[in-house]
Formats: C-alpha cells, sequence, structure tokens
C-alpha cells in the first residue's frame, strides 16, 4: 500500500481540503450520509467497503468534524455536521461533472430541491453575482500566501505572460 502524503502543512486550501476529504471512499461516506445513511451497517452495505476500512474513515470523518458521532457506543449513528454541509456544492459541482463525462446520458441521480425541482449546475460567478467562465478564472495570492507561495504564484504567472 502507498503511504499517503500529509498534505496539511501546505500553503493551498485545496491541498489542505484534499488532505481530509481526497479519498473516494471518505466522499462516498458523506454522499451517503447526505442520502440519510446514519450507521455502519448502512454505510457498509451500501458501499461494499471493507469493514476495517469503514471503521477508520468514519473515525477520521468524526475527528476532522465532517460528522458527528451519536447513539450509543454500541449502535452509533452519523450526522452531517455543517462543516460538512459546506462541501455539498463542491460534491455537487463534482457530481454533475461526472453526469457530463462518465454517465453516457443517463445520471444515476440528481439533486432536486424539496418540491422536486432539480438543482441548476454549480457555476462560477463573481461578487457581483455574474457568470465567470471557467477560462476568465485566474488565481492570485491571497492574505495567507506564504512568500513561497507569492514567489511559485509569480513565477507561473510570469511563465504564462510570456508564453
Amino acid at each position: 500500500m502507498v503511504a499517503k502524503t500529509d498534505l496539511s502543512g501546505f500553503n493551498c486550501s485545496l491541498a489542505r481540503s484534499l488532505d481530509i476529504v481526497g479519498d473516494w471512499w471518505t466522499l462516498l461516506i458523506l454522499r451517503d450520509a447526505f442520502l440519510g445513511a446514519d450507521r455502519f451497517g448502512e454505510f457498509q452495505a451500501s458501499l461494499g467497503i471493507a469493514k476495517n476500512i469503514l471503521a477508520r474513515r468514519l473515525e477520521a470523518l468524526v475527528d476532522q468534524g465532517m460528522l458527528e458521532r451519536a447513539g450509543t457506543a454500541a449502535r452509533p449513528t452519523y450526522w452531517p455536521t455543517q462543516k460538512s454541509r459546506d462541501l455539498l456544492p463542491a460534491m455537487l459541482a463534482l457530481m454533475q461533472w461526472g453526469d457530463r463525462w462518465t454517465a453516457q446520458g443517463r445520471p444515476p441521480m440528481r439533486a432536486v430541491d424539496p418540491a422536486g425541482n432539480e438543482i441548476a449546475p454549480v457555476t462560477l460567478r463573481d461578487a457581483g453575482g455574474k457568470t465567470v467562465p471557467p477560462a476568465d478564472v485566474r488565481f492570485v495570492p491571497g492574505p495567507g500566501a506564504t512568500p513561497r507561495t507569492r514567489g511559485y504564484m509569480a513565477a507561473v504567472q510570469a511563465k504564462v505572460a510570456g508564453d
């Protein structure tokens, strides 16, 4: 088995996020939790995941604040937290991408609101609400950027400007 690289120290929010949710089992467990699964056996039956792996992933999700453990020690239940609910738009974007590129025109599930209306595709918008095409998105150093990150971004941007 390949050892997992710890990304928590990277000066990059995407890398630190992937350190928490980058394993495919993690996203599938969260998907099932959003669907309503809350017990170990439900996750195991849905995913066909080995019990020891599921136990480790559930423990990690609880430790990271993504799931809340309730119930008894013998029969725990797991519930999405606000932290995991805040991930839902990213999960929907990934699902919509999969619907477009892997589902051969037949998405296996749809996301809908309480009235049954399908959720619109996730789009990129500026602070004023205007849609921004992916090709127009640029990345600039944020307030948490280290000098190393700023230097790397400047070098990459200079290379792109010279192309």
